[in-house]
């Protein structure tokens, strides 16, 4: 049996394709490491060190050329897919060009990628053998099961806590009765013990463990659950019913940098659990995502809350996990074995590059649930909702001025009274959408109140 897990010799999922925008270079944080995603006038991805040679400017600040290369904002230097310096402007002879695009030092760190079930993965190892040690080892995909891996999408988010306290929450199911209460049928009374929770593998550093346990609640109690761990950052979980119904969720949580972790994540089912609602229905496509998008906050900003306090309180508590935690029940057996699998395997925590331990500074509310950089920054359909939103708010109030105005000329040469009140009511109108896609535009940026105390509800009670 492997003792000792490579952090870097792995496969991660970086980002749904969806999220990405091929005619712009993307920035990306795995490990501490900071890389860019970009693509070849071939559509081949590619991912490799975010920092020139030259004076270490960012790459994902630069443009990708016509001829396929990526060029540096900040001189012009140019590099292809190998990272090969391809283009110096400042210098003009042949000679001198040669020299310095052959040399080593103008050569930025390709790492290997590839695209599975919609995602984009890549090895972020950079050792001389990184793209032959990659084909040993095949990427944790959705597994066959019998459900249509492509009938949801892929959602992104990258959250102010760590790796170790989200993925760790992954294998604690009994947690979402009473924390997601009076969200998706959650209740601390309909609660049941889970009374059967166990490995049904050998753990191990590579292929990491399989859990299976019984239901927490009056609707699911009857079903069995497998929750499989696939090193570095996978959860692939499957419910299955007496009736013959599955659910599945598979959840990847990608290491960025200490305090920080991406999640990556879709939920499928064989039940229909979809809901008619004509004003959405009636909306372009990435408008309608984007506000069904808003509607996860509220149960994830549940687990920010605890999460982070979680991990504050771990700070300033000088013992390991197994004596700061009290776990008797059989519904700890999960966080148990992961907690173990990261001690035993992988040093405790995620081996960060280039990633300076800071002080642990605790989050203000502010910080904790503002939304544009945990996720609309990187969703096409929340980005165009937010732009949509300030278009309709812009044209608004140009037709609230117009309106306004042309009701004071109807007031001044009195011609209808009938057209006089139409304008009026069309001013009004436009006030009132006005306020109506500002207030929608900021739940996009912030999750806590335009107005009145800025303090998150978590609950309705």
């Amino acid at each position: 049996m492997i003792s000792q897990f490579s952090w870097s010799q792995n496969w991660y999922p970086i980002s749904p394709l969806s999220y990405l925008d091929p005619s712009v270079p993307t920035p990306i944080t795995i490990l501490g490491k900071k890389l860019v995603i970009w693509q070849t006038k071939n559509q081949q991805w590619v991912v490799m060190d975010d920092q020139c040679p030259h004076k270490l400017a960012q790459l994902s600040f630069g443009k990708i050329q016509a001829d396929g290369t990526l060029m540096c904002r900040h001189h012009g230097w140019c590099f292809n897919e190998q990272g090969n310096c391809t283009k110096i402007p400042m210098l003009v002879e042949e000679e001198a060009i040669k020299t310095a695009c052959n040399s080593s030092r103008s050569q930025v760190t390709v790492y290997p990628t590839q695209v599975k079930q919609g995602l984009l993965w890549v090895w972020p190892d950079n050792q001389e053998t990184a793209f032959e040690d990659c084909q040993l080892k095949e990427p944790a995909i959705i597994p066959e099961c019998g459900l249509d891996v492509t009938a949801t999408d892929w959602h992104l988010s990258e959250v102010p806590v760590g790796y170790t306290v989200s993925l760790e929450s992954s294998f604690d199911p009994s947690h979402a009765q009473f924390l997601h209460e009076g969200l998706a049928g959650f209740s601390p009374e309909k609660t049941i013990p889970i009374t059967s929770f166990k490995t049904v593998s050998e753990i191990s550093a590579e292929a990491g463990f399989t859990l299976k346990h019984s239901g927490y609640n009056i609707f699911n109690q009857d079903m069995e659950a497998t929750r499989q761990f696939s090193p570095p950052c996978c959860n692939t979980t499957i419910y299955r019913y007496p009736n013959g119904n599955m659910m599945l969720a598979q959840l990847y949580f990608i290491p960025t940098e200490p305090g920080r972790c991406r999640y990556i994540g879709k939920f499928i089912t064989s039940m229909n659990f979809s809901q008619k609602n004509i004003i959405l229905d009636r909306l372009p496509k990435q408008l309608r995502t984007g506000f069904k998008h808003l509607s996860n906050y509220q149960l994830s900003d549940q687990d920010l809350t605890v999460m982070h306090a979680q991990e504050t309180l771990q700070m300033t508590v000088e013992k390991p996990w197994h004596k700061s935690y009290f776990l008797p029940a059989s519904a700890d057996v999960g966080i148990i074995t992961f907690r173990q699998w990261l001690d035993r395997f992988a040093g405790g925590k995620p081996a960060w590059e280039n990633a300076k331990a800071h002080p642990y500074q605790p989050l203000t509310e502010e910080q904790l649930y503002e939304r544009w950089h945990r996720h609309t920054k990187y969703c096409p359909s929340c980005r165009a909702s937010v732009d949509f939103l300030g278009k309709l708010q812009q044209y608004s109030r140009y037709s609230m001025i117009i309106f306004s105005v042309f009701t004071l000329l109807l007031l001044v040469i009195p011609v209808s009274i009938k057209l006089s009140i139409v304008s009026t009511i069309l001013a009004v109108i436009s006030v009132f959408v006005s306020l109506i896609s500002d207030d929608f535009r900021y739940k996009f940026i912030s999750g806590l109140p335009k107005q009145g105390l800025p303090v998150r509800k978590l609950y309705d009670n």
